[in-house]
């Protein structure tokens, strides 16, 4: 039987740990000089509205908003699109843009909306692009969208490809929340959405996720939706004693009672 020689044996494990380190320089540099590419460039901006249900991070592409949920008397707001820094912050403000595409929009410029330009504070890496919108009396009957694009028209360029893109839909009629509690209350339609508000007095349900640091005003545990849902089925029962039906849809060919759950 073949002896091993133990200065050889040695060797050959300082050579493999050598080798190893080696490779592992090489990866961190390269890592590194992949860094340092992706944020030595001009800095860019792109947009980050996103939803976290159960510690799982989500894109939102598009926001509705209803005035028919604001006083009566308030006949413009401005609807904020938060948007984030690619590259470095720097010491002064820089400006972002965006355009409007038409073959994708329905609402009327300078009659439906004023679309500003965005601001990137110095230091900060985050913003938001500033959409003004006006209640006009069309949109009581339909709502109007815009479907908006970041361009590099501004000090800062556009990012990401996959967040270049939003949908803003609003009108002088209930809208369908972003939050709406699809697996508590069911399918969404304007019937329902206008009963829960008027028994509930909540216009959105934003979910608390699994792992929380403790209560979040306006954020609901999913006990707490759920509990929602079974007051909302009681009070319609009551409802539909005193008062009869509601349907789910209006003019539906099938009339069906609204119901916060699935059947």
């Amino acid at each position: 039987m073949m002896k091993l020689n133990m200065e050889d044996v040695k060797m050959k494990i300082s050579i493999i740990n050598i080798i190893g380190i080696i490779s592992l320089v090489l990866l961190q540099y390269s890592c590194e000089q992949n860094d340092v590419m992706d944020y030595a460039e001009d800095g860019k901006v792109y947009f980050y509205e996103r939803t976290v249900l159960n510690t799982v991070e989500s894109r939102v592409s598009e926001k509705n908003f209803s005035f028919a949920l604001q006083n009566s008397s308030l006949m413009t707001d401005t609807f904020l699109i938060k948007v984030r820094l690619m590259g470095n912050v720097a010491d002064y403000d820089r400006s972002f843009k965006a355009k409007v595409l038409p073959e994708t929009s329905t609402a009327i410029a300078g009659t439906h909306y004023e679309l500003l330009d965005g601001v990137m504070e110095a230091n900060s890496y985050i913003s938001y692009l500033p959409v003004v919108l006006f209640r006009t009396g069309d949109t009581q009957e339909e709502a109007v969208t815009i479907h908006l694009e970041l361009t590099d028209e501004g000090d800062l360029g556009k990012g990401y490809v996959d967040d270049l893109n939003f949908k803003l839909t609003w009108g002088d009629i209930l809208l369908q929340p972003d939050n709406w509690p699809n697996y508590f209350f069911g399918v969404y339609s304007t019937n329902k959405y206008r009963f829960a508000i008027d028994v509930l007095g909540i216009t959105n349900w934003p979910q608390a996720a699994r792992v929380t640091t403790g209560p979040e005003e306006g954020v609901y545990t999913i006990s707490q939706v759920q509990g929602f849902a079974i007051t909302l089925n009681e009070a319609y029962e009551k409802y539909r004693e005193e008062n009869g039906p509601i349907y789910v849809y209006d003019e539906a060919e099938t009339l069906e009672e609204i119901y916060y759950g699935s059947r």
